[in-house]
């Protein structure tokens, strides 16, 4: 039967998550985590497409499917894919076909920042950050949108490991 999407989830997802809220400035984190959290999509897709057709039987491919949980994420899941693609093919404006599905245009969108409490805040949404007048600089991951929004990537990250969390143990 292979690896379910549960263990997928455990082995991967969570660890990868976890790693990247301890160490939130860490592009490489950042990236292990998106690549893990959007493959879960695929994985979820394929495995019950053959074990348990009712939960996917929606959805007609696996973009349907990658819509769907971009909708249910308010966007979130399409910033996480995003990422993990265009740090797998570099570029993921160079075609018409990928480009139509990613909110990022190519890893060099993906940077580590060092935030302090007195910087100001330059494209990036305030709800973000939590930063008191006490607080210490802090790094994070911060990626630009293709249509030029910023955002930073732990609050995508953690919106889609919720939406996973829900739906692996949700309908065990």
């Amino acid at each position: 039967m292979g690896m379910t999407p549960t263990e997928f989830f455990e082995s991967f997802v969570e660890g990868n998550a976890y790693d990247c809220n301890e160490s939130p400035g860490c592009v490489r984190r950042a990236f292990n985590a998106s690549v893990s959290a959007s493959h879960l999509a695929d994985h979820y897709f394929e495995f019950n497409h053959r074990h348990n057709p009712a939960l996917v039987s929606g959805f007609s491919d696996i973009g349907k499917y990658a819509a769907h949980l971009s909708k249910e994420t308010a966007g979130a899941f399409k910033d996480i894919r995003s990422i993990a693609n265009a740090y797998k093919h570099l570029y993921t404006d160079s075609s018409k076909g990928p480009s139509v599905h990613s909110t990022v245009n190519s890893s060099g969108s993906i940077e580590s920042v060092l935030i302090s409490d007195d910087e100001a805040l330059s494209g990036l949404d305030e709800e973000y950050f939590h930063a008191s007048s006490e607080a210490p600089a802090r790094s994070a991951v911060v990626f630009r949108r293709k249509d030029g929004s910023q955002s930073e990537f732990l609050p995508a990250l953690n919106v889609t490991i919720d939406y996973w969390r829900n739906v692996i143990y949700g309908r065990a």
